[in-house]
């Protein structure tokens, strides 16, 4: 069977982990081989954690064994939509910080907070969609 997590607590242990593991991981790289190493390796690791994050974790009431869909980034809209808010304004902020510091990896950074934003915008979209047709369906 493959790995899922259920339970919230697991969930907030994984967070807390790759916060940790994050800022040991690039303060190491950072002394090694300096900012831009950090800056790449930052951008690489979120993309990681929440790929992982999206695929593995399960809400109440959804199916543990078989594979989300593949658009599917939460089990209800609501937190997806808290996501996309919370990636948004990561977005926003380090693009501000990209224009005045002028950094290409900011700039990045921002686009790929902007577009992992809009992931689980469209997720959350897909998902509320299927809930109020299944809703008027019920007799």
């Amino acid at each position: 069977m493959p790995l899922r997590v259920t339970q919230d607590s697991t969930k907030i242990g994984y967070v807390v982990l790759w916060y940790f593991a994050g800022f040991v991981g690039l303060l190491s790289v950072g002394i090694a081989w300096g900012t831009t190493a950090v800056s790449a390796a930052g951008l690489v690791a979120s993309v990681l954690a929440v790929g992982i994050a999206v695929r593995v974790f399960r809400g109440d009431g959804e199916p543990v064994a078989p594979p989300r869909a593949w658009w599917r980034m939460t089990a209800r809209p609501t937190s997806g939509f808290v996501f996309a808010a919370l990636f948004g304004a990561q977005a926003v902020s380090t693009a501000v910080a990209a224009r005045a510091d002028g950094d290409g990896w900011l700039i990045l950074s921002a686009a790929i907070s902007l577009l992992i934003g809009a992931m689980f915008l469209q997720s959350s979209l897909r998902l509320r969609a299927r809930t109020d047709r299944t809703a008027t369906s019920v007799p």
